[in-house]
């Protein structure tokens, strides 16, 4: 008995082992959980490496004039792609990257810091992406990125106008959309004139004014909402005093947004956007055989975004409720963080398409060179 107690001692010795090392890695284990965020990690470290890549190529290709995006943007975006390459995560699981040790571009940080260098269009954001991919200051670089037209920060300035008191067909709502959108672009940041019921003279100076205010700022935004049309392939805002008795006096008494961005196309570079909510359906414009009810498409020339509540020729309703239906669900997607403008027009597309059967379709015309987010 004595003899067989080495044996007995070198069993137990491996059954208590192997029970151990069952123990052990039951503990290390990742979860179902912790196995599914390990491989978002994954995937979202891989697609922004990725995308970065693809920056630096088009830099390579256009070094005078690429501005690159965000690395935030970057991140939004390889997010968004993880949805789609990974269709067996459960509907409800959340995809973000959630790594402590690892920075999300551990696995091309060499690149990333020389992306960082691209001049970028939002240097506002420099900081903290220095930090991202591993840097501490901005000394530690010796090329920061400038800003659009080469100040240190964006200043945004925005015409809103609402008219809604016509003599012939008044509509509803232009006085509050252009009440709820002021408010959104104040919280946005930017310096925003209202105005409300503009007669011709007001409508030309409110223009003016921001034209003039426009060449000390980077970003001008200019919404409207109102009656509109089309005449001889030119779009004119109709203010609130035009007496229309022949289509001759559509020139003279409207105002012509199209030769407008036209003008400013020419002259500047700097980054504007149009939001015209102006196709709504007035009566005394059938009559005239040279207008058409609607609004013709326009080209966005460089830098600049034209929306339009209704595709070219079609008629926008102006709504039972507080808002028209193309301002409401603009508000809607223009108040979501970290959109950029193009997926916001697309989304309040696809929610007016969806709320009117069809009937009304929002569509907008794109030449910006950089990225436009109304909230980070």
């Amino acid at each position: 008995m004595n003899n067989k107690a080495p044996l007995y001692i070198l069993l137990g010795a491996i059954f208590f082992g192997i029970v151990a090392g069952i123990f052990v890695y039951v503990s290390i284990k990742p979860s179902k959980i912790e196995s599914e965020q390990l491989l978002i990690n994954s995937t979202i470290r891989a697609e922004v490496c990725k995308r970065i890549k693809s920056e630096v190529s088009r830099f390579k290709q256009s070094p005078d004039t690429f501005k690159r995006g965000t690395l935030q943007n970057i991140i939004n975006e390889a997010r968004e792609s993880v949805k789609v390459d990974l269709p067996q995560l459960p509907l409800e699981r959340s995809i973000q990257f959630k790594d402590n040790k690892n920075l999300i571009i551990s696995e091309c940080r060499d690149l990333a810091r020389g992306w960082i260098k691209i001049p970028s269009n939002f240097p506002e954001f420099y900081d903290d992406e220095i930090k991202e991919v591993g840097l501490d200051t901005i000394s530690n670089s010796s090329n920061p990125p400038k800003a659009l037209n080469g100040n240190s920060s964006q200043t945004k300035v925005a015409l809103v106008i609402g008219n809604s008191s016509y003599a012939s067909k008044p509509l509803k709502n232009p006085i509050n959309d252009a009440d709820d959108v002021s408010e959104l672009l104040k919280n946005a940041g930017f310096k925003v004139t209202k105005l409300k019921n503009a007669d011709i003279f007001d409508l030309k100076a409110s223009i003016k004014n921001f034209e003039e205010n426009l060449t000390k700022s980077d970003i001008g935004l200019i919404f409207y909402s109102g009656h509109g049309i089309e005449f001889k392939g030119s779009n004119y805002l109709i203010p609130v005093d035009a007496q229309l008795r022949n289509e001759q006096d559509i020139p003279r008494q409207g105002y012509d947004i199209s030769a407008f961005s036209a003008k400013i196309s020419r002259s500047s570079n700097k980054t504007l956007i149009l939001i015209l909510d102006a196709c709504r359906n007035n009566p005394v414009f059938s009559q005239y055989r040279s207008a058409k009810e609607g609004l013709n498409q326009m080209m966005a020339p460089s830098g600049t975004i034209i929306a339009f509540s209704a595709a070219p020729g079609q008629l926008a309703s102006d709504g039972n409720g507080r808002n028209s239906p193309y301002t409401a669900a603009l508000l809607s997607q223009a108040k979501l963080p970290n959109k950029k403008i193009e997926d916001v027009l697309k989304d309040t597309s696809k929610k007016v398409s969806d709320e009117t059967g069809g009937r009304q379709i929002p569509w907008y015309n794109s030449s910006l060179v950089g990225d436009f987010y109304f909230y980070k």
